[in-house]
């Protein structure tokens, strides 16, 4: 046999034998799976890739943090957040029509309104809106929220995480985690806001209370230093104490306070316009994220009913890393199980997760690093909205990764503890998500 003749019975022979590999079923040793054999793998291009991020891949270790896990790949992130963020920007052509609204839910990185309050005045002024969105009935952080001037008096409250978790109890909670008990001379005061923002929280063009009434509740309602009049009573015999109101006054609202008569319970007041964006922040000081699968779905669905989202956010994670943990497993077990109930109740929404930011603590050279442990919790973040199917933004590394945290307390938009940011710093990656977002629905 010749040369020629040899080399090409080998090559058959070689591919012959590649070919039988691909078509073995899946070989388990241990715990680890191997992999198959895909002679098409080099020459799939981008495609392959952009489809197992949307579905999530089924051949990645049980731990996404795992050393030699695998990792998402950039271009299959930026397909992930394109179809993730579809409906939301597909509706921004109809933004002049009726209202888009974004949820976004957190932990104490966005607690007063930091970060999303410059979120949500560059979207108003590039898509339209008025007013802050929601604000709770009753807040220790009254005085620190720059977008509302808001006074209450005389409630009692309930949240699900931290102070005021006594005696919670998480059938009666709204959207936000939280619920108040009015008591004898109750109300809530809430003007607009003139020193930030002014073109768009000054005023709003309709108030809504969102509460659950009992027999003989009586509600009165005074709009721009105006005589109080009685808009809402319930009437004993026919009042429902498991249903959600939602209370709608229209105009051009400046200030708005509501006195309460009688028992019921209360969640909170949503300022805002009958169209362009609006942006309710709801955070939650403590929380690794758990809480917002503690809302009843069926209440979950009330809301959805009375304030449907069009985009949902999902920001927490300064709880959860840690230089001792190893694995975050259990967390992300947990967490994915509350991305499902949102997408349940609100089928028709776009999700985005955003991964925790930058951390910084001081080395034993004396320098200051990212903690250990935040880039493997980001990287198990990443690793559920892949399987997960929704769109995934690096906070950490849109702010410019290893050591940014140090660099915004050092400009002054930081907190000395290397954790969280000012109203400074707010405004900096408030402009980033935007950037993001519009970025990203500029390809739609």
């Amino acid at each position: 046999m010749n040369k020629g003749l040899r080399t090409f019975v080998l090559i058959v022979m070689v591919v012959a034998a590649l070919m039988g590999l691909h078509y073995l079923p899946s070989i388990h040793v241990g715990d680890h799976e191997l992999r198959g054999v895909d002679l098409l793998a080099d020459v799939r291009g981008g495609d392959g890739v952009e489809q197992t991020a949307a579905a999530g891949s089924t051949d990645s270790p049980t731990d996404p943090a795992a050393d030699g896990g695998d990792k998402v790949t950039d271009d299959s992130t930026a397909m992930m957040a394109y179809r993730g963020l579809d409906h939301f920007c597909s509706v921004l052509d109809s933004v002049r029509l009726r209202p888009v609204r974004i949820a976004y839910f957190g932990d104490s990185f966005i607690e007063g309104d930091i970060m999303t309050s410059a979120l949500r005045e560059l979207l108003q002024t590039e898509y339209g809106g008025r007013g802050v969105g929601w604000v709770d009935i009753q807040s220790a952080l009254a005085g620190f929220r720059t977008t509302v001037n808001e006074m209450s008096r005389g409630w009692v409250e309930h949240v699900a995480v931290g102070a005021g978790s006594k005696g919670f109890d998480a059938d009666l909670q709204g959207v936000s985690g939280r619920y108040y008990v009015p008591t004898a001379g109750a109300y809530i005061d809430i003007r607009g806001e003139r020193r930030v923002y002014a073109e768009h929280l000054d005023t709003a063009l309709r108030a809504t209370l969102f509460f659950t009434p009992s027999p003989g509740l009586k509600l009165r309602c005074g709009v721009n230093g105006e005589q109080a009049e009685t808009v809402y009573e319930a009437v004993d015999d026919t009042t429902a104490t498991d249903t959600i109101e939602a209370l709608t006054l229209r105009g051009k609202i400046g200030r708005i306070r509501i006195d309460v008569e009688g028992e019921g319970r209360f969640y909170g007041l949503a300022l805002d316009s009958w169209r362009g964006i609006t942006l309710d922040c709801f955070p939650m000081r403590g929380s690794p994220g758990y809480h917002i699968g503690t809302v009843p779905e069926q209440t979950l669905r009330r809301f959805a009913k009375l304030r449907p989202y069009d985009l949902i956010i999902f920001h927490f994670g300064l709880n959860m890393a840690s230089p001792t943990v190893k694995t975050y497993v259990p967390w992300a077990t947990r967490f994915k199980q509350c991305i499902e109930l949102y997408k349940r109740v609100y089928p028709q929404a776009s999700f985005l997760l955003v991964s925790m930011n930058d951390r910084d603590v001081r080395g034993a050279d004396g320098q200051m690093h990212t903690m250990d442990g935040v880039v493997r919790f980001i990287e198990t973040q990443q690793q559920i909205a892949a399987e997960e199917g929704i769109a995934f933004w690096n906070l950490r590394e849109a702010m410019g990764g290893e050591g940014s945290m140090e660099r915004l307390q050092k400009e002054g938009k930081a907190n000395h503890d290397y954790t969280h940011i000012n109203f400074r710093g707010g405004e900096e990656l408030g402009q980033l998500l935007y950037d993001y977002l519009k970025e990203q629905c500029t390809k739609h």
